[in-house]
């Protein structure tokens, strides 16, 4: 379905000219300034690498919406993972529209054929995707296509040039009794999986709010296929891997990720701690941990960034401690396949097979 004057069409990235996969990057690079004006622009290299990776299990669609002078102005993406079976109803999906062309029906048009392709992917399809304060016109975009607001987030970052560092190095010390930490990077050996699994499954524990998402079970092949996924597009991970040491069970995890085309970045991804060990500050150890060692080898790094539920006093109260502070608020949306069709004018499915 294309607009007066815009042309939309189904993509795969890695099949296009060079040329059409930097100007769809182009767009990305717009949409990150508009979200973060005060830091440099992101390198068409890291936009690319993600653009041209192809993650493993994994079903997807994307949509490009170009211009009468051929700019891309506007794109979907999203899928879903072929090997979460507790969560195959949700399809994850980012819409951007340019500044310059919004409300002139591009986002309708291209949420419309996004999600006809997604039709038939699983009975009760949810889709979910991330708005936030930064960019207001997301929220009424998304009400007026019947989406709801499932969890309400902020994004927390740390200025690292002015943390305290004497103070990082005594938590990273703390060393409870009967623990140990194990640091892993980019490849979880062997020996360590079953710990891992144990103690990454603690982030059940997470609020989900009004999420229509299941509990999840992370599995050995969903590791490996993070990981192959981060060495697509030249990210590093960084794992700390907190050990029970009487029995050997993973008692809690935390994790970053960074990608030397955007140094000046980190971004801190999950961390829990599993019912059993709470109570010994496993999570401040972690925590300290891993930004002790950020800041001596990363020197080029001046923020790190985190998501956080707004009910999850735990973890807001462990980053504040170290000295993280609110950027903007963020919320989780979703919006079933059918409520979506009715909020976009589609007309009713019919029963599609897969």
């Amino acid at each position: 379905m294309d607009v007066a004057g815009y042309r939309i069409d189904k993509v795969e990235p890695t099949e296009l000219p060079e040329a059409e996969q930097e100007a769809i990057a182009r767009l990305w690079q717009v949409m990150g300034k508009e979200l973060l004006p005060e830091e440099p622009e992101r390198p068409l290299p890291a936009i690319l690498a993600r653009l041209r990776a192809k993650p493993a299990n994994q079903w997807n669609a994307r949509f490009r919406a170009r211009d009468a002078k051929g700019n891309v102005v506007g794109f979907i993406g999203g899928g879903k993972s072929l090997n979460e079976p507790e969560n195959a109803h949700l399809i994850w999906a980012e819409l951007q529209v340019h500044p310059d062309h919004r409300r002139k029906g591009l986002g309708t048009a291209l949420l419309r054929e996004f999600v006809e392709a997604c039709e038939g992917q699983h009975p009760s399809i949810v889709f979910m995707g991330m708005a936030n304060d930064r960019v207001p016109a997301a929220e009424p975009f998304l009400r007026g296509i019947g989406a709801t607001p499932g969890l309400p987030m902020k994004t927390n970052q740390l200025d690292l040039p002015a943390v305290d560092r004497t103070r990082i190095a005594e938590w990273a010390k703390l060393d409870p009794a009967g623990y140990k930490l194990e640091r892993i990077d980019g490849v979880v050996p062997d020996r360590f999986v079953a710990a891992y699994l144990a103690a990454a499954n603690g982030m059940n524990d997470a609020p989900k709010g009004d999420l229509k998402m299941n509990d999840w079970k992370l599995t050995a092949v969903q590791i490996h296929d993070r990981e192959n996924w981060f060495k697509q597009v030249g990210v590093e991970w960084w794992l700390i891997l907190a050990i029970h040491e009487a029995t050997g069970e993973g008692a809690g995890f935390t994790e970053v990720t960074w990608d030397p085309k955007q140094p000046w970045a980190i971004w801190q991804q999950g961390t829990a701690v599993i019912d059993p060990h709470r109570g010994h500050k496993l999570g401040l150890w972690m925590k300290a941990a891993m930004l002790d060692r950020i800041l001596r080898e990363r020197p080029d790094a001046t923020v790190i960034r985190t998501g956080n539920a707004n009910t999850n006093a735990q973890m807001l109260g462990i980053n504040t401690q170290l000295g993280f502070k609110v950027a903007w608020q963020s919320t989780l949306w979703q919006v079933p396949i059918a409520d979506a069709r009715k909020g976009l004018g589609l007309a009713e499915a019919t029963a599609v097979s897969r």
